[in-house]
């Protein structure tokens, strides 16, 4: 037969019904015979009544003298919860099942292909199937939005430098980042960080990454102004009530020399511009526009001009960074961010990555990340 293996006929068990007028012996000498078995379904007069399990003959096959008792397997027998078709959908089964009290032995079906007996399965073993192709989904995705993300270190002008730096806390996340070149000498660095997490999280970030493509596709060359309402748009449009998306997004226009930010509910940006002695005089910039996907229209009067200079440097980072715990419960904050961002600015990306990577391991230990963490750090030559 061939099942699909969404499909509860996948992972039946093909197994021959013993007759419930069978002694004990039998059902022990066949669980030996047969190692993999994990249960033996039951019959009476031709009609499956149930199984009996590995673990219940355990009980009574330890010596000699019950290996000899002769009681028949109707004392043994769980009955089958219920019967369902092989063609149903495993995932269905298990949603209608999972508040269902199993008692002390794992609750078994009976499985049915065009109106005949045709095997039996576990809830227990449904779950754990379910489960790994859950995982295997999950890997696949994850795998995708990686994809999606692109290079963490990018040369593509040799007038800045961009590191993405991103670390999720799940095998699906909810932080994209961009460049896009959006016309002659005009650039967009972006980082955003959805509400949802996991699988919502992960469909936004889907959507972003399809918008790019598609902006890249086509050659946008429009305003900085149209262009982060385009993202705002698009975000109002596919998200649901109460779910938003905060993003900074950093226009960079070499025909005007100006580099524009739009920090729309994101972390705060750090600002660096060198000074002959190799210092920097560092000031920091707070949001100054809503979330995306929450407003209408957004009033971007409410940005940030910044003349591009040598020298330049632009830092920002989703709050997955700052929130970041150690086993104690004690976060790494903004302060201990503020003096990493400061040591590593005579730093190359390369060693800033291989840094951050420290910094994090040796903060977080043995406990986890509970959010994803993305950084962006521009620089300008």
């Amino acid at each position: 037969m061939n099942f699909s293996p969404l499909q509860i006929g996948h992972i039946t068990n093909n197994i021959k019904p013993v007759s419930v007028d069978s002694y004990s012996k039998t059902a022990i000498d066949l669980f030996e015979q047969q190692p993999e078995l994990e249960a033996i379904p039951i019959e009476e007069n031709g009609e499956p009544l149930g199984v009996i399990s590995r673990k219940i003959t355990e009980n009574f096959a330890i010596s000699a003298v019950y290996r000899g008792y002769q009681k028949d397997l109707k004392n043994f027998l769980i009955p089958f919860r219920g019967v369902l078709e092989s063609s149903a959908f495993i995932s269905r089964v298990v949603d209608e099942n999972i508040k269902i009290d199993q008692g002390k032995f794992p609750a078994w079906f009976m499985i049915r292909h065009n109106q005949q007996y045709f095997g039996i399965a576990s809830f227990q073993h449904m779950l754990e199937y379910i489960n790994t192709l859950r995982s295997q989904d999950m890997k696949v995705a994850g795998e995708i939005q990686k994809k999606m993300l692109g290079k963490p270190i990018v040369n593509m002008d040799k007038r800045f430098q961009l590191l993405f730096y991103n670390q999720m806390a799940h095998e699906i996340g909810g932080d994209y980042y961009r460049v896009f070149k959006c016309g002659d000498n005009r650039y967009l660095a972006a980082c955003f960080d959805v509400s949802g997490k996991n699988i919502a999280g992960s469909m936004a970030t889907m959507t972003l990454g399809a918008c790019f493509s598609t902006l890249e596709l086509f050659k946008y060359q429009e305003s900085i102004e149209t262009l982060t309402a385009l993202i705002n748009s698009l975000i109002k449009n596919v998200s649901p009530l109460g779910h938003f998306v905060t993003a900074v997004l950093v226009h960079i226009d070499f025909s005007s020399g100006n580099l524009v930010i739009h920090n729309c509910g994101f972390s705060p940006v750090s600002i660096f511009k060198s000074r002959e002695d190799r210092k920097a005089v560092y000031t920091v910039l707070e949001p100054t526009l809503p979330p995306l996907g929450i407003e209408d229209s957004l009033n971007l009067k409410e940005s940030q001009t910044l003349s591009i200079s040598s020298g330049l440097r632009i830092c920002t980072y989703s709050d997955g960074l700052t929130d970041m715990s150690n086993p104690l419960g004690e976060r790494f904050g903004e302060q201990r961010t503020d003096e990493f961002l400061k040591t590593m600015h005579t730093h190359s990306h390369a060693e800033m990555k291989q840094r951050l990577d420290q910094e994090i391991r040796q903060w977080v230990a043995d406990a986890s990340l509970a959010d994803d963490l993305t950084l962006m750090d521009l620089r300008f030559t």
